[in-house]
């Protein structure tokens, strides 16, 4: 994991790229009111992929929309084919940490901000919050590489 929250992945399977992209066509042929899987995407004919949730907290014409993103790309090995994934949070709530981080060491060392009150108070909000976001990037990020890996039959190449 990186100071960007992103993570990368390896993944060997004794099968050719044919059977990989029919297994993750799979996954993005699915129609869009069906929601017993919390996964969509796409598959491109350079085998690169991209995975998020289905369910976004908001749609916004300019900003990401999904919690979590996981790209990756398909390539033959030998007898074997290998996946390599970035699994990657939405770049809006890294972006809300940092700024939750840097005001809670302003406020620790005393540097002057817009927030008013007691210190200690103060120092508890932005740390309750900065984990907070921590979880729920840590949670979406997870849960969208668990659901990958269990529709796909994977088991990470650590």
């Amino acid at each position: 994991m990186n100071l960007l929250f992103s993570r990368n992945y390896r993944y060997i399977v004794r099968s050719s790229v044919d059977n990989v992209r029919i297994d993750i066509t799979g996954i993005t042929d699915k129609p869009w009111h069906d929601f017993s899987e919390n996964i969509t995407g796409s598959l491109n004919d350079d085998n690169s992929f991209k995975f998020t949730h289905k369910w976004t907290f908001a749609y916004i014409t300019w900003f990401e929309n999904s919690f979590a993103y996981l790209t990756g790309t398909i390539r033959q090995e030998g007898e074997k084919t290998i996946i390599n994934t970035n699994l990657r949070p939405n770049s809006g709530i890294v972006l809300s940490f940092y700024v939750l981080l840097v005001l809670f060491l302003c406020v620790l060392f005393g540097i002057q901000t817009m927030l008013k009150g007691p210190k200690i108070y103060i120092l508890l909000f932005l740390l309750f919050f900065a984990l907070i976001l921590v979880g729920l990037m840590l949670y979406m990020t997870n849960g969208l590489r668990n659901r990958f890996e269990r529709i796909m039959q994977l088991k990470r190449d650590e």
